[in-house]
């Protein structure tokens, strides 16, 4: 991976921008766990773009306890759920945007 980082541009491999269809799984398996629990309402008639700011350095931070790396698997286990998560509440947030958008030419939040 660290030669990846010495690169001036990105690979030319499509692969190398693909998702992997676990990682696509757990995406989808969370927006729709999002939406039974909270629905789309609220993303677009409460929740600002403050709101979904927040809640995305919430879970940022939510695996976080402490110290230093190296972590243990428990802790990278956490990080990796909670990334997860910020993934998805980034995409209820655009989806929101291009919903309200849709319906009434702009956000409750655009003057």
């Amino acid at each position: 991976m660290s030669e990846l980082r010495n690169q001036p541009t990105p690979p030319d491999d499509p692969a190398y921008y693909e998702i992997s269809d676990e990682l696509f799984n757990e995406v989808i398996a969370e927006r729709e766990h999002q939406l039974r629990r909270w629905g789309n309402e609220a993303d677009d008639t409460k929740n600002s773009p403050n709101d979904f700011v927040a809640y995305i350095a919430h879970h940022s931070t939510r695996w976080f306890n402490g110290g230093f790396a190296p972590y243990n698997t428990a802790a990278v286990d956490s990080f990796r759920k909670q990334m997860v998560k910020v993934l998805t509440l980034a995409i209820a947030a655009i989806e929101s945007i291009d919903r309200q958008r849709a319906a009434k030419g702009k956000t409750f939040y655009e003057g």
